[in-house]
């Protein structure tokens, strides 16, 4: 019965599937005089046995179904999907969010850290693994099937995925890392294929992109277990590498800066200046007169504004922050990917999670020395 409850949603159109979560919002969402009862119940006489009776009745009748379709063919993954089409109709209906609060209960209990497996990908990987990372590459696009042998194949570059048992051999979750001698300043380091060059003592590990492959698990917080563990296999495997950062988009940079209240037009300006620097022919020094200006304004954004519930805007540095880790270094212009420039004008920052007890100073103007702590307690939503 639950495969066919599945199937038919699936086989919904668009308006077909809005209507089936009004019906799980409206039908199916705990009776309130239920619920008063067992308040009042409990109010009375506070016992365990009260307490589980308004455990029960507070419990949505959604969560029943959606554990009953869990039992169906592919269970787990068609109900991931089925969330990642109800967030499509949730930006349209906020009103539904309860529906989605129910879809999040379920999810953190099944997708626990505890049921993840830590995997070591490489070139000699499954194909069926590693085009994953093929088509789910987003921080830093690849071009085909030779960029992903680059970023797999050498002894300085690694990958590691989360794999769940319920999800077959497609990844939750991927970081790429690579190992060298410095704290990058740009993603030149990921293209240049020519390293011989570098020295043998490679002392940094660099986690340069996390990617998400299942837009229904939004919200699941992942990417702090996996860095963790990652951070802990390096350590274990390559000790001498001591230095764990990333270098990392700033997705909403450009256009807070365009359309800030505070200063508009200055800001329009600032954007300006800087796509113009960024054009081809483009002289050095035209660069380093717009560095002030504009690494002291994606400071401004990234550890002073917030959102209406007192977060950082950045959703990147929510999530990095969040984990324990350190604004290091503002560095620009630190990539010309068209993605990394609409985003930010191609400036880019090091998160620095194994840094000791470094002193921290001010992010400054220049974009050097850069290691301002600052630290998130709310819930991860990156």
């Amino acid at each position: 019965m639950a495969s066919s409850v599945l199937d038919a949603f699936e086989e919904l159109d668009e308006h077909g599937r809005a209507a089936f979560f009004r019906y799980l919002h409206r039908d199916l969402a705990p009776d309130p005089v239920a619920v008063g009862d067992a308040i009042a119940r409990w109010q009375q006489s506070p016992s365990q046995q009260s307490v589980q009776r308004l455990h029960a009745v507070s419990e949505s009748p959604r969560q029943a179904l959606l554990r009953a379709l869990n039992l169906g063919r592919d269970g787990t993954f068609r109900l991931v999907s089925m969330r990642s089409r109800f967030l499509e109709v949730l930006a349209e209906h906020p009103e539904l969010e309860p529906v989605d609060q129910d879809f999040l209960h379920l999810f953190r209990s099944w997708f626990n850290a505890g049921f993840l497996k830590l995997h070591e990908l490489s070139w000699n990987s499954p194909s069926s693994l590693v085009e994953h990372i093929l088509e789910y590459e987003s921080v830093h696009p690849l071009g085909g099937w030779a960029d992903l042998r680059s970023r797999l194949e050498p002894t300085d570059r690694k990958c590691f995925a989360f794999l769940h048992p319920s999800l077959g051999d497609r990844p939750l979750i991927f970081v790429e890392v690579a190992l060298t001698e410095e704290i990058p300043t740009s993603t030149d380091f990921i293209t240049d294929l020519d390293r011989a060059r570098q020295s043998s003592s490679r002392t940094v590990a660099t986690l340069y992109s996390i990617n998400n492959t299942y837009p229904g698990l939004r919200g699941i917080p992942f990417g702090n277990h996996l860095i963790k563990q990652v951070i802990a296999h390096v350590r274990r495997h390559n000790p001498e590498v001591t230095t764990f950062v990333t270098l990392s988009p700033v997705p909403g940079f450009r256009r807070w800066l365009e359309e800030r209240p505070a200063d508009e037009t200055r800001g329009r300006r600032l954007a300006g200046e800087a796509d113009a620097a960024l054009r081809p022919g483009t002289t050095a020094e035209a660069v380093d007169a717009v560095r002030p200006a504009l690494t002291a304004a994606a400071r401004s954004y990234l550890l002073e504004s917030t959102d209406s519930r007192g977060r950082p805007l950045d959703p990147v540095a929510r999530f990095h922050l969040r984990n324990g880790a350190v604004l290091h270094r503002i560095n620009w212009p630190a990539s010309t990917g068209e993605h990394v420039i609409n985003q930010s004008f191609g400036l880019m920052v090091n998160y620095l999670y194994d840094s000791g007890e470094p002193d921290p100073v001010a992010a400054t103007a220049s974009g050097h020395a850069t290691s301002t702590h600052r630290s998130i307690t709310d819930e991860e939503t990156a």
